[in-house]
């Protein structure tokens, strides 16, 4: 086995004992048990990318998810610039315009009955849905972010498409997963890619499950082919016997 490099918290060349970790970067047998970025899921400390901020919430972040991060309202504008023409290229627009809010973890855990990083509320008055709400968790990096708002305008764009409000959790849920997907691939990077790998394996049986499904009904097909099947007929595939997405 080749022996690893310099540990990439505190930089000491580890001993006979040392881990790698999901990013590949080298780690003493100390330092891969210090506290985590509550983003990335990286080891924190020291002074390079892995050195640790904490966020007034208690939340450990590292300085790699810190460089580019949306902590205030007035940094969700740039993601936004980057998250929205993406969507636009495909095909997927709001039903009308609503504003981006961040919202703080603990409040969206209380809106939402449980741990979620976004919030999109619609309504049904007797004709197509309106986009009333567009929440998204602060603290996030830029890559992370933009994943959760793609997300979320999946769900805003979704609102106007066949089956709207009445489309099972797994089916939404999948089709708005491979939307966020889709910016990931876009973004590329390695926090990108840990984030589609946490997407890939994802436990959950609504979001893991339902992006699993989505994921393979849409195959190779490019996404814009996908958002035009979805507008159509309310599926990815338009097929018979399995799940929308």
């Amino acid at each position: 086995m080749k022996r690893a490099g310099g540990c990439v918290v505190c930089g000491r060349r580890p001993g006979f004992s040392w881990a790698v970790d999901h990013f590949g970067d080298s780690l003493c047998a100390g330092c891969s048990r210090e506290l985590r970025c509550w983003s990335c899921e990286a080891a924190t400390g020291g002074s390079g990318e892995r050195a640790r901020t904490v966020l007034d919430d208690g939340r450990i972040r590292c300085a790699r998810c810190s460089a580019w991060a949306v902590d205030r309202q007035s940094e969700v504008g740039r993601v936004v610039a980057l998250v929205r023409p993406l969507l636009h290229s495909y095909g997927i627009r709001l039903p009308n315009p609503v504003r981006v809010g961040l919202i703080e973890p603990d409040r969206l855990e209380q809106l939402a009955g449980g741990s979620a990083h976004g919030l999109t509320r619609v309504e049904y008055a007797g004709g197509p849905g309106r986009v009333v709400e567009l929440r998204v968790v602060s603290g996030m990096p830029a890559t992370q972010f933009g994943r959760v708002l793609a997300h979320e305008m999946g769900h805003a764009w979704l609102a106007r498409c066949p089956g709207a409000g009445i489309r099972n959790a797994r089916d939404e849920e999948g089709i708005c997963e491979l939307v966020g997907s889709w910016w990931l691939r876009h973004r590329g990077g390695r926090l990108a890619r840990h984030y589609l790998d946490a997407m890939e394996s994802n436990p959950d049986p609504v979001y893991g499950a339902g992006y699993r499904a989505a994921a393979r009904l849409a195959g190779e097909k490019p996404p814009p082919e996908i958002v035009r099947s979805i507008a159509v007929t309310g599926r990815i595939g338009g097929g018979n016997g399995d799940s929308s997405g």
